[in-house]
């Protein structure tokens, strides 16, 4: 899953969202001076991740963009977090723009002690309204063409995300298909996992 998913899948507790939301860029790794809850966090965006990549509904969803393609797993993820702004009040128990602003709100207030990069990577998310920019399917394009200015030249030879677009627009509806059977099941492995309870989630 991509990043609102990876906030949203977390205890109503900003160092636990961080922690699930920077294990990528940090690359699952712990850093001095982090909190138990960041380190929580860090362990279910691995959970969040080994579940998503043997669900069945995934599998489909990278398959309606074709049998080959280095790239198709971001590029569901990046799909999912546009379908799951789509579906929000379907899902999450607080309105999406409040949802945004708590977390950029807790998160300014607390970043200074992360390290400079987790901490320009959330400045960077920020700044740029990266999970308001998944409304709208033309942030979803954006999302693309930003991954490809990050692409290797070695994976730049073989493809890009913005190739996707014509297997996307194509599929899309089916991919929303896809979605709305799969992310039920991963809120309720989260549940099940982080033992949270109803006042302790953002889910439903």
């Amino acid at each position: 899953m991509n990043h609102l998913a990876h906030i949203v899948l977390s205890k109503k507790n900003i160092e636990y969202q961080l922690g699930n939301l920077l294990a990528d860029p940090l690359k699952g790794k712990p850093w001095p001076g982090c909190s138990s809850s960041h380190r929580d966090g860090i362990q279910m965006h691995g959970w969040i991740d080994s579940f998503t990549d043997t669900n069945q509904h995934v599998s489909r969803a990278k398959a309606r963009l074709g049998t080959k393609g280095y790239l198709k797993g971001v590029v569901v993820d990046i799909i999912f977090d546009h379908l799951l702004t789509k579906h929000w009040g379907q899902f999450i128990n607080t309105e999406l723009n409040e949802f945004i602003s708590t977390f950029n709100n807790n998160s300014l207030k607390t970043i200074d002690t992360l390290p400079e990069s987790a901490y320009d990577f959330i400045k960077r998310v920020i700044t740029h309204k990266i999970f308001s920019s998944y409304v709208n399917f033309s942030g979803v394009i954006f999302a693309l063409n930003r991954l490809d200015h990050r692409l290797s030249p070695r994976i730049l030879a073989k493809e890009t995300a913005s190739s996707y677009l014509p297997a996307i627009t194509a599929n899309l509806e089916s991919i929303e298909e896809d979605f709305l059977l799969f992310f039920p099941e991963l809120a309720n492995f989260f549940i099940n996992k982080s033992g949270s309870s109803e006042q302790e989630r953002w889910l439903k």
